[in-house]
């Protein structure tokens, strides 16, 4: 049960500390009782009458940043007597999620009557939140006072960053792929070749079920195909942000918001044409060669949703695990917050692999940090700045990227 004063119950208390503390001088012992016998009745009669509600009603399972998305719940009496003046909101919410628009009133709800209610909420932030379902509350008979009933029941939420679509040319070349290795159905590539069957799964297309296989295993079974040509891609998103930027924004970071939205938007403007084989954030490696197309972007988003500031500087590099995987990829994307050495070498890598890299720093040339240059140096050695990289370095602004207006990369 919830219980609550309403605007007019604070204001009745009030009234009766006031008038209490007048009697102490004036003859006024008639109005404090008239008071406090209302304010008593009220209490009686609210708990007696409080409503018996039945709340259903899910969350969507992710929604974006800055988006409000409207919730639809059902309201049903299942008392014995009608209820009147019902109050739905969201008791409380976590923070980085505020309820937008007004709160919903019902005036009254027979026994056994039905009624659908909406509610608004609005994501400030990406990340993961445990949501309780709304509080109906009747502040019946004097609005003096509110009896409900809430579940502590909570609802698991995934607020996605915030993303649109970026024009993203095809960059790099198809690359080989033995065909003896296990490529998934919904591949791009040419020649396919019959490798075996597979369990369905979420996102398969149905014309690649095998109605002989199903009826054998009594479960759905696709088909499954090597590819001789392919293009694919990989994300590398620096989640270490500097320290002057870490002094300078305490709660969150401006910059690591900005890539972690800008890699979100490239991966769902790739997802059309290409495919999406890593993800690198930070010292966390992903792969997603074994997921089917259509819900690939949906595991990276979720990945990206999820994304906090690092703790220390990526670990350094297997020269010959990353050199193989390479040689897998058509084009890579590095999304940089620092002068990294890491990265660096990564880069390297990747051009002696035949990748197309595409390197995009965060801020501005005079404000981006070297992390070698807090390390102790040799004597005459230099920290070093963007013109000593051999890649071509584009920065983007992160109020130009929060704000949507990346249209081209």
């Amino acid at each position: 049960m919830s219980f609550g004063l309403t605007d007019a119950g604070k204001v009745a208390l009030n009234g009766i500390v006031f008038v209490a503390l007048t009697a102490l001088a004036f003859p006024a012992f008639g109005i404090l009782s008239i008071l406090v016998w209302v304010v008593l009745f009220g209490l009686v009669a609210g708990f007696i009458l409080r409503p018996k509600i039945k709340l259903n009603g899910t969350l969507p399972d992710r929604i974006m940043a800055g988006q409000s998305t409207v919730l639809r719940y059902t309201v049903k009496n299942v008392g014995r007597f009608g209820a009147y003046h019902l109050w739905i909101a969201f008791k409380t919410l976590p923070e980085g999620i505020e309820q937008t628009g007004d709160e919903q009133i019902i005036s009254r709800l027979g026994p056994g009557e039905t009624i659908e209610v909406t509610l608004s909420i609005k994501p400030t932030r990406r990340g993961y939140y445990h949501i309780k379902q709304p509080t109906c509350q009747s502040s019946f008979p004097f609005n003096l006072f509110r009896f409900g009933t809430f579940h502590s029941i909570e609802d698991n939420l995934v607020v996605l960053p915030a993303f649109h679509a970026i024009r993203v040319p095809t960059r790099g070349i198809y690359r080989q792929v033995q065909t003896g290795s296990s490529r998934p159905v919904g591949r791009l590539g040419h020649s396919n070749e019959y490798a075996g069957n597979r369990p369905f799964l979420p996102g398969d297309s149905p014309r690649q079920i095998d109605v002989r296989a199903w009826a054998r295993l009594s479960m759905p079974a696709t088909r499954e195909y090597h590819d001789d040509f392919d293009y694919s891609a990989a994300l590398v998103v620096d989640n270490l942000v500097p320290d002057t930027h870490q002094q300078q924004q305490s709660t969150e970071n401006k910059e690591l918001e900005a890539a972690v939205s800008l890699c979100a938007s490239i991966a769902f403007s790739m997802n059309t044409d290409r495919l999406i084989d890593l993800l690198l954030i930070g010292s966390d490696l992903h792969r997603f060669t074994d997921c089917p197309r259509t819900i690939r972007l949906n595991r990276i988003h979720e990945m990206l949703a999820g994304v906090e500031p690092a703790q220390s500087e990526p670990t350094e590099l297997n020269e010959k695990m990353w050199a193989n995987r390479f040689r897998e990829i058509s084009e890579v994307v590095f999304i940089l917050l620092n002068w990294n050495p890491t990265y660096r070498q990564m880069i390297e890598l990747a051009h002696q692999a035949g990748c197309h890299t595409t390197v995009l720093m965060i801020g501005e040339p005079h404000g981006i940090t070297d992390l070698r240059a807090s390390r102790p140096r040799t004597a005459g050695q230099m920290p070093a700045t963007h013109e000593d990289w051999d890649e071509e370095i584009r920065f983007v602004s992160a109020d130009e990227i929060l704000s949507g207006r990346i249209e081209y990369l």
